[in-house]
């Protein structure tokens, strides 16, 4: 057993101690399951905890969930499983990805790059904050037969008036094809304390992601291994991923991000007990470093471009940045979004960074002016508007905006129409437009990025359907030969999307429904994309025992996928190898008592059998047929 395997199991252990001395499991299904005792309170087998994700600097008024406690989600055990997204991947768990169905957002201030890592790297805007009334503790790890393992801890806890929540995720997978292994880390804090009358208060978080990545680059001869016979033609067809050639053989990745935030805030009241607002300070510490190490060079891909060294390559991007913004409100952070039938909520202030940065070289000093504001009028409609525009260096004249209005048809039901618009004014990531390394150099001047989003949606419950159009405007790519272009016409893109939560007493189904079409094949996307998740439950030994047999599916319609550079860890357009027309399904069956979760999941079981066109991204397969098993298990307190 490796060393790997052994600091997973010895976190496994401690997690489980930490568990079982923080908190006692607590039995119940579903929350409209729970028992109410005589007394009117929560039966002590379950005790309700609410979840809201915070948004950094830009706080808004906090939106709580509950925690789902039934056993239909404990299968989809990574975030690439979810059925709320879509990736396209690079074949195994905690790799580099990118959504199918199109996106756009950018933060405020200077960006250096964009990883792509969204949905496993942590930043701000990714915390969470806990309702609980004492602590509560989630423990869930899963592990693939002889591959792979990925364990998840989240512990929240409140003494008087402070209140504390960190999760830690790690993710050691050995993949099945040559050069494949990923090792990620990833832990996130949250702390918020008040003094009596709340007069002032803080709130401090720390991000740290950590990956380790071999990167094989793909498969050099991917053609042999589509067009080998299936299963059904040839018994003997060879199965061992290993023996397929990949680009890059030791090729080698870390990257480690750091982001530390302190927001400290100062209710202000008259004499008379008037609240005259809330003065807010943040401020905010990011580091980026990232090494591309590979030696016995293949030409291949590397295009016999070499401006530092024939024998070996260390690329490295460095850099970090320092951030302090002071604003004025009448809403103070962490307080909830109110349920009166007229609010009236703005914010406004200034934002400095600093950035520093070592490869690229680039030292400059960025301030933001911003304002937001949140309306509720005649109990029915709800309005926003956020603006910021920045001064100085490099994204200087930088503008965004967001815009929309919802009108409630029924609150209680959740029935909602509504409409949005983004407006984005902003310069490239820094890397597209200076870039030094073994294989890649450029240093260009770029015309600002123009994007605007026309959204509409209608919801109810928690179906949603939403139709979405872009126009995209000196859109920057990297191309084939990875090198920055622009598109000098505007791209025109729209979309349709449904999620459906289909609950019908011990059957749950969820859909997940895309239709796009793009202008220009630039922005690749397929015309359709469609994932759905299902799962009939049943009841033995007196309801303590939950069985659920579910499934997985996923299907794309053919396109040209964007490539995958693991130099620049960055996404390319090529338009030499079509993706999709293929039907993933996965298998899963899981067993619940208490609040304990227990599943086996089988993966890609259509492996060998519809063929070998299994690809997301051109040139990386993905999973082949697999089993995996997992646990996940609460406590409270």
């Amino acid at each position: 057993m490796t060393c790997r395997k052994h600091m997973f199991l010895l976190l496994l252990c401690i997690t489980l101690i930490i568990g079982l001395k923080t908190g006692n499991a607590q039995s119940g299904d579903r929350p409209e399951e729970h028992k109410i005792d005589s007394a009117m309170a929560i039966s002590p087998d379950y005790m309700p905890v609410g979840v809201a994700d915070l948004s950094g600097a830009f706080f808004m008024p906090l939106v709580f969930k509950p925690i789902d406690t039934s056993s239909f989600y404990s299968s989809e055990f990574d975030p690439l499983n979810l059925t709320s997204d879509m990736y396209q991947t690079l074949g195994i768990y905690s790799q580099a990805h990118k959504s199918i169905v199109f996106d756009y957002t950018h933060d405020v201030g200077f960006s250096m790059i964009s990883l792509p890592y969204p949905a496993y790297f942590k930043t701000q805007n990714d915390l969470r904050y806990y309702d609980v009334k004492g602590s509560f503790t989630d423990i869930s790890a899963a592990f693939e037969i002889a591959k792979g393992q990925r364990i998840h801890v989240t512990h929240a806890q409140k003494i008087k008036r402070f209140e504390f929540n960190a999760s830690l995720e790690g993710y050691n997978n050995a993949g099945k094809f040559l050069n494949q292994a990923c090792n990620l880390f990833d832990i996130n804090a949250v702390a918020h304390y008040s003094i009596p009358k709340d007069i002032y208060g803080f709130i401090v978080s720390y991000i740290f992601n950590h990956g380790k990545y071999q990167e094989n680059g793909g498969l050099s001869d991917y053609l042999t291994f589509l067009t080998r016979p299936t299963i059904i033609e040839d018994q003997n067809v060879s199965t061992d991923p290993v023996s397929f050639a990949v680009y890059f053989s030791n090729a080698l990745s870390t990257i480690n991000t750091h982001d530390a935030q302190l927001l400290q805030y100062v209710n202000i009241k008259s004499k008379g007990g008037r609240n005259l607002g809330t003065i807010t300070h943040t401020f905010q510490f990011k580091k980026l470093k990232s090494i591309f190490f590979d030696h016995d060079l293949n030409n291949d891909f590397y295009q016999n471009q070499y401006y530092l060294n024939t024998d070996t390559t260390r690329d490295t991007l460095n850099y970090y940045s320092i951030v302090n913004s002071l604003q004025w409100s009448n809403f103070s952070p962490l307080s909830r979004v109110s349920d009166q039938n007229y609010f009236f909520r703005i914010a406004g202030g200034i934002r400095h960074e600093y950035v520093h940065s070592h490869m690229p070289f680039y030292v400059g000093n960025n301030y933001t002016l911003f304002a937001r504001t949140r309306i509720r009028l005649f109990s029915v409609w709800d309005i926003f508007g956020d603006i910021a525009y920045s001064f100085n260096n490099y994204n200087r004249g930088d503008a965004i905006a967001h815009v929309g209005a919802t009108f409630a048809i029924s609150r209680k039901m959740q029935h909602y129409i509504g409409l949005t618009a983004d407006f984005y004014r902003v310069s490239p990531d820094y890397f597209y437009s200076y870039y030094i390394g073994n294989h890649n150099m450029w240093y260009s001047e770029w015309h600002k990025e123009n994007t605007m989003k026309l959204g509409a949606y209608w919801t109810i419950l928690n179906y949603k359907l939403s139709f979405n159009y872009f126009l995209l405007d000196h859109h920057l790519y990297l191309d084939e030969s990875c090198t920055p272009q622009a598109v000098d016409k505007g791209i025109h893109l729209v979309q349709l999307n449904l999620l459906a939560p289909i609950r019908i007493k011990d059957f749950f189904m969820d859909l997940n429904l895309s239709l796009q079409h793009s202008t220009n094949s630039i922005v690749a996307v397929p015309l359709f994309t469609g994932k759905m998740r299902a799962a009939y439950k049943f009841r033995i030994f007196k309801n303590r025992l939950r069985i659920q047999i579910g499934t997985d599916l996923m299907y794309n319609t053919l396109y040209f996928a964007d490539a995958y550079n693991p130099l620049l860890h960055q996404f390319y357009h090529q338009e030499s190898v079509k993706v999709g027309n293929f039907l993933y399904w996965d298998m899963d069956l899981s067993l619940q008592v208490k609040r304990l979760s227990f599943y086996v999941r089988g993966g890609n079981l259509l492996d060998g059998i519809l063929g070998y066109h299994y690809f997301t991204t051109p040139y990386y397969p993905m999973q082949v047929r697999n089993i995996s098993i997992g646990i996940t298990w609460r406590f409270y307190d």
